[in-house]
């Protein structure tokens, strides 16, 4: 344990670091060389800048030169020149050339102004500056000049007049070089400066590398000229080098810096090696301490295993040793603890309960002749010994059973299982009929042998006593079953008792719904009757006035009266006459409807109106109105009239009677239309009470009424229901809410279907 421990802290720790390590050089690298190629770029254009302004004053004085000799100076052109000069610390030496490219006036420092008559007349038109600046004008640097005094390589300068004269300078080449240390500063990086054709005029490595290098050809001068060049890195013969470049134009040089990338840049090298130098000091220091410190973590560990290993050989439970450092570890022993606590717990637990058990219990081992390991209280009180005498005995040893009975006992085994009956003595010797139960199962590497014995002996008893109450259950059994067989024929006598007594119940309704017809009928007709005897009797006495008028002579009015008498009696009678006989038509109609269940074709709109007429009489004496608005045609139906005759009064007279109870005032309107599936809807709403929403679901079972003993049957709704859905072929279903009336729709086929029989349109 503490070889992984140790192994486990030291990868941890070098993982740790070597990510630490690496995050750092992946975060610093990147920004280092960022920060370099700035720094070199910011630097290589300060020198560009420095250069102009360092070479500046020389350009400045030969410009003043050019000035002087084009306004007609009043000195020689030679001594002006001269004085341009000076001590040759500035400038070394100074020509005029014609246009022609002849030398015609030189300014030369004291100490070579005798070596001016060896110039004058000198041709220099093959000089680089001539031929920059031929058919131009302005000012021209070179870095590679031959000096026409020493024939050795300096820088020049060279200014064309606008009378085409050439102003031709010389600067001393260590001027320049010093210029070039001057412009450059305190900065670390190697800066050349090019000229246009790629040769290094100079560098800041005190001109290591002058006239040795020439980029002409190289990409680096393509880049450059392409301006392209910044913060890419080129191959020169020192390796990899990152470049950043500045172009000036007045002096048409390059300033080319150049730095070492990756591990040549020294701040790159030194982050990595301190990087190494870091991880390896830390390697150091744990190897040093991980041993140390896995022997430290490991220490409760080893107690906690020193611990187990004592609980697991039952020995007492050594005390508990101070906490350690880790907290986890603190809480693995604590938890051990308890746990020790708790299975010697649930050991004591599995004792109590091997001993509570009130079965006979024993484990005995099958390898050693089924010794007895363990018996609990129930077994020795029921085989009558003690157990400090059974255990480590075996049943034969004990005479519980012989040899011959244990084998027999064996071979009724199925498998790990068995389950026998036998007899086994008590330490008295007297015999115990028993049910055995075993079972068979390995410990530790032992095979066990659990078995479990009930005594059977009662139990046999009580099935001798049990299979005599079945034999008397049976004989109970029977004559209960012929009681329950009378007693279903007696309901079954009363059940088509009930089911008469329902059809004389409908009857009754369908005789009360008629009486109030012929009520109806009796008074819709005597109104029509009686005006038409009034209207006879009138005409009976005008004949009588007429007849005694006859007598004293007939006059012109006594007939005019007559005439106008009769016509006018006659046309009452007529009128009332006609009036009776449609009357008598829809009530023949309607009866005839409802008192057969004949199939006709019809319009919705006939039945209604005929079953309206009906019921009109009913409602002529109440303050209720019944409103229709039912098309006149095109819902014509295919079914039977007296069924929805019926089912549509049933439910008018079922508002006037529960709806309007009570109420001062009442509206049943009857509405239809047709549905997309050549069904019709047909729906009566009235404004009356409303339904409770407790009988909602009972509306339409038989004698279900909030009326009963007050006129109700509660079979009105049951008829319509049953006519709608049995013999229409249609659906019945109410809406309501209590207090604002109710809806009851039908959905019926303009098409009834066909029926066996319409004797039942009524019948429940």
């Amino acid at each position: 344990m503490r070889s992984h421990l140790s192994v486990l802290l030291m990868l941890s720790m070098l993982l740790t670091l070597l990510l630490a390590g690496s995050a750092v050089l992946v975060w610093r690298i990147p920004r280092i060389d960022s920060a370099s190629r700035q720094a070199l770029q910011q630097e290589v254009g300060e020198m560009a800048a420095r250069m102009e302004v360092l070479l500046g004053n020389r350009q400045a004085r030969l410009q003043l030169l050019a000035a002087l000799l084009e306004g007609g100076p009043t000195l020689a052109p030679d001594a002006l020149l001269d004085q341009g000069v000076g001590a040759g610390d500035v400038l070394s030496v100074a020509y005029r050339l014609s246009p022609q490219g002849r030398v015609v006036a030189v300014g030369l420092p004291p100490a070579l102004r005798p070596r001016r008559t060896d110039l004058l007349g000198s041709d220099l038109s093959s000089s680089s500056l001539y031929r920059t600046l031929a058919g131009r004008t302005g000012v021209a640097w070179s870095g590679r000049y031959l000096s026409v005094l020493s024939g050795q390589l300096t820088a020049g300068l060279a200014l064309r007049t606008g009378r085409g004269e050439l102003l031709v300078a010389e600067v001393p080449f260590a001027m320049l070089l010093d210029t070039v240390e001057t412009a450059a500063g305190t900065g670390a990086s190697a800066i050349w400066v090019v000229d246009q054709a790629g040769e290094v005029i100079a560098d800041t490595d005190g001109g290591r590398d002058i006239g040795k290098v020439n980029i002409r050809n190289s990409p680096l001068m393509q880049a450059m000229v392409q301006g392209q060049a910044d913060g890419r890195s080129f191959a020169f013969p020192d390796g990899q080098l990152r470049v950043a470049f500045a172009h000036s134009p007045s002096l048409g040089w390059y300033f080319v810096g150049h730095a070492p990338t990756g591990m040549a840049d020294p701040r790159i090298r030194g982050l990595v090696l301190a990087v190494g130098a870091a991880f390896l000091a830390c390697l150091g220091i744990g190897l040093l301490m991980t041993p140390l410190w896995a022997s430290y973590l490991g220490r409760p560990l080893r107690d906690i295993a020193a611990r187990a290993a004592s609980t697991l050989r039952g020995e007492p439970e050594p005390a508990v040793s101070p906490p350690g450092p880790v907290a986890e570890i603190n809480r693995l022993a604590h938890h051990l603890v308890r746990m020790a606590a708790a299975m010697r717990e649930r050991e004591l637990e599995f004792l109590a309960i091997f001993n509570a058990s009130p079965v006979p219990m024993a484990v005995t081992d099958a390898d050693q002749g089924y010794r007895l390991l363990h018996v609990n209280d129930a077994w020795c009180q029921a085989l009558q010994f003690r157990r400090e005498d059974a255990i480590g005995r075996s049943g034969v040893g004990l005479r519980l059973f012989t040899a011959a009975e244990r084998d027999a006992l064996g071979r009724q085994s199925q498998g790990d299982r068995t389950v026998s009956k036998g007899t086994v003595r008590r330490a008295s010797g007297e015999r115990m009929q028993t049910q055995f139960f075993g079972q068979r199962f390995e410990l530790g590497g032992e095979r066990w042998l659990i078995w479990a014995l009930i005594d059977i002996g009662p139990i046999q008893r009580v099935a001798l006593q049990l299979r005599a109450l079945n034999q008397q259950l049976e004989e109970r059994v029977q004559r209960r079953t012929t009681a329950l067989a009378q007693a279903n024929a007696d309901l079954s006598q009363t059940v088509e008792q009930l089911r008469s007594a329902r059809s004389e119940l409908v009857r009754a309704e369908k005789m009360a719904a008629l009486g109030s017809l012929v009520a109806g009928v009796a008074h819709e007709l005597n109104t029509p009757l009686g005006n038409g005897v009034m209207a006879i009797s009138a005409m009976g006495d005008a004949t009588r006035s007429f007849q005694a008028a006859m007598q004293a002579g007939v006059r012109r009015e006594d007939l005019r009266q007559l005439v106008e008498s009769i016509a006018q009696g006659t046309d009452i009678a007529g009128r009332n006459l006609r009036r009776a006989a449609e009357l008598v038509h829809s009530f023949q109609q309607a009866a005839a409807d409802q008192t057969g269940a004949l199939r006709r074709s019809f319009e919705l709109s006939e039945v209604v109106h005929e079953m309206v007429v009906s019921l009109q009489p009913s409602f002529a004496r109440k303050p209720w109105r019944i409103e229709v608005d039912v098309p006149a045609t095109g819902l014509r139906m295919d079914s039977y009239p007296g069924a929805l005759g019926q089912a549509l009064g049933n439910l008018i007279q079922n508002a006037a009677l529960h709806g309007f109870d009570g109420r001062s005032h009442g509206t049943v309107r009857i509405t239809a239309g047709a549905l997309a599936d050549r069904r019709i809807w047909l729906h009566v709403v009235d404004n009356g009470r409303g339904i409770a929403a407790e009988h909602l679901n009972r509306i339409f079972d038989p004698f279900m009424t909030t009326r009963m003993g007050r006129g109700g049957t509660g079979l009105g709704l049951h008829i319509s229901y049953n006519a709608v859905v049995n013999l229409l072929g249609g659906t019945l279903t109410v809406d309501s809410v209590l207090g604002q009336g109710a809806c009851f729709a039908m959905r019926l086929p303009a098409e009834a279907p066909r029926a066996a029989g319409a004797a039942a349109v009524g019948a429940p």
